[in-house]
């Protein structure tokens, strides 16, 4: 309980634009292992009625400094329907482990520095708890995310968004259960119903052992808006190389 109470008062202290999820959001996780390296690999589109479709790719390099501190520079990349694809953004996250299955559910740390390539919108931070358990063959996570922009040309305050999942073990090469994300506006004062984003959909989870402590981990879901009545879809797949 001591370790969920630090998670808490460590989002406090970062507390103080609406966040928008972008298409190739993935759900964050409590792991690390000391000295894994890996290669990550995100894309997503989402199509909306009336409007164009928007598109994201990110790809980054993550390392195990510890069993409980991992670590993933990324650059990330965005289209609006037909223009061309631009650099979006460059990040440094880091996520940590608080509890390390002494406890029924596993507690963990987000933070990230997006540096933005529309200067405008200054830095971006990203912090937050992340939660996962087990329940008989199936885990599920769920996580908190505080988001603000930070030496921004615009006043802006912090945003509350959210993402969860749930993944069955089945007798099958790959895994499948749903996932959830979510933005409810400014942390304190959440916006109205039809003004917040809600997306949820089914996902699948699978893993191929290269050999050599190496292995190819993918995910997949189709999200659909359930907010606002306006058709949003969602592809978004994520691969991660381990080696």
């Amino acid at each position: 309980m001591k370790l969920l109470s630090f998670a808490i008062a460590s989002v406090c202290l970062f507390l103080s634009t609406a966040a928008v999820a972008d298409p190739d959001d993935i759900v964050f996780s409590t792991y690390s292992d000391d000295g894994e390296r890996q290669i990550d690999f995100h894309i997503g589109a989402i199509r909306q009625s009336g409007q164009a479709t928007q598109s994201a790719s990110t790809i980054g390099f993550g390392y195990g400094l510890t069993d409980y501190w991992f670590s993933e520079f990324y650059v990330g990349w965005a289209r609006s329907g037909s223009d061309n694809t631009e650099f979006d953004s460059a990040a440094l996250q880091n996520t940590f482990r608080l509890t390390n299955g002494q406890y029924p559910i596993d507690v963990g740390l987000y933070t990230e520095i997006e540096y933005e390539a529309d200067r405008t919108q200054g830095y971006q931070v990203t912090v937050g708890p992340l939660f996962q358990g087990d329940i008989g063959l199936t885990r599920w996570n769920f996580n908190l995310l505080f988001q603000r922009n930070y030496l921004a040309d615009f006043s802006n305050t912090m945003q509350l968004g959210y993402q969860w999942q749930v993944k069955h073990h089945w007798n099958f090469p790959v895994d499948f259960g749903l996932q959830g994300f979510g933005d409810v506006g400014t942390w304190n004062h959440w916006a109205p119903h039809d003004q917040q984003s809600h997306r949820l959909g089914p996902a699948l989870f699978g893993s191929i052992h290269l050999g050599e402590e190496r292995e190819l981990k993918y995910n997949a879901g189709l999200l659909f808006d359930v907010s606002d009545g306006q058709s949003a879809t969602t592809f978004r797949a994520q691969a991660i190389y381990v080696f």
